[in-house]
């Protein structure tokens, strides 16, 4: 029997040359199975909207398979939303092990706001290859001046209803998205965000925003693993830090939701947070 690679259904792959970072990106989209049919008035596919949510997912090469079936499948229930998912990703290799090494590369310079050389250092021998860091103004101004418009230009995409999803140093991202353009994204979920990095540069973020602004016009999810309590980098007691400023800061127009999951490390917590805060963000 011959093998082929296998795909998920109603998806398709783009791939997309960035004018403002001048990288190459691998854009996975999947479509809901209402999208292409919406004659069809059979649950789970009635009653489909003009225009659909969409949820932009930081390491498409690891999560696009995971959020697109988690989404498809909680919309049966109907108390969700389905979606169309924008994966951003990199460029694949054949060799897995390989691609792995690229994405952490690549997804270092894309997600970080600053230089930090020490996370360089540290980084380059676990990928074979040059460390660098310190792009995410340039990744989110191709997100915004890029990538929706082409989403938005294409597809039955909703501009009042853009999800932005992100893990870890994606969680990074999301913390920084949230305070460089808050009304980008109606919802922000922030799983495990590494919001040390940088010397401490997203509370430092926050506290300058603030003394500018009164008002942050956005939803946003934090979810950690009760596990996540490494000395050098406790991402659980930041993430309470972190959202225990934002309450007190108390900003107008901003909706603050945080979950812990028991018994959870860094990376089993993946799912779970990723599940709660679609879930959470997709609400009808």
């Amino acid at each position: 029997m011959t093998a082929k690679q296998a795909t998920i259904l109603a998806s398709e792959v783009r791939m997309l040359k960035s004018a403002q970072t001048g990288r190459k990106y691998r854009i996975t989209i999947s479509l809901p199975y209402a999208y292409s049919r919406p004659e069809v008035k059979d649950w789970p596919f009635a009653n489909p909207p003009a225009k659909w949510p969409v949820v932009y997912l930081l390491d498409a090469n690891w999560y696009f398979g995971m959020i697109t079936d988690m989404i498809r499948a909680m919309a049966w229930g109907e108390s969700t939303s389905d979606a169309i998912v924008v994966g951003i990703g990199y460029p694949e290799k054949p060799d897995s092990q390989e691609t792995w090494r690229e994405a952490v590369a690549r997804r270092a310079i894309d997600f970080t706001p600053v230089r930090d050389k020490e996370y360089e250092e540290s980084n380059s021998e676990l990928t074979k290859r040059p460390f660098t860091t310190g792009s995410a103004g340039g990744f989110h101004k191709f997100i915004k001046d890029e990538l929706i418009p082409l989403i938005e230009t294409e597809y039955q995409a909703d501009p009042s209803k853009r999800v932005l999803a992100g893990h870890s140093l994606g969680g990074l991202f999301g913390a920084f998205a949230l305070f460089q353009e808050p009304a980008l994204f109606e919802a922000y979920v922030i799983a495990s965000p590494f919001l040390r990095y940088g010397d401490n540069f997203m509370f430092k973020r926050e506290e300058a925003f603030f003394m500018k602004h009164k008002k942050l016009k956005a939803r946003v999810y934090f979810s950690v693993g009760e596990l996540e309590k490494n000395p050098e980098n406790p991402i659980l007691t930041d993430m309470l830090r972190f959202t225990a400023r934002l309450k007190k800061h108390n900003y107008k127009g901003h909706t603050l939701t945080k979950q812990i999951f028991a018994n959870l490390n860094h990376c089993e917590v993946i799912a779970p947070g990723f599940q709660k805060g679609l879930m959470w963000a997709l609400k009808k």
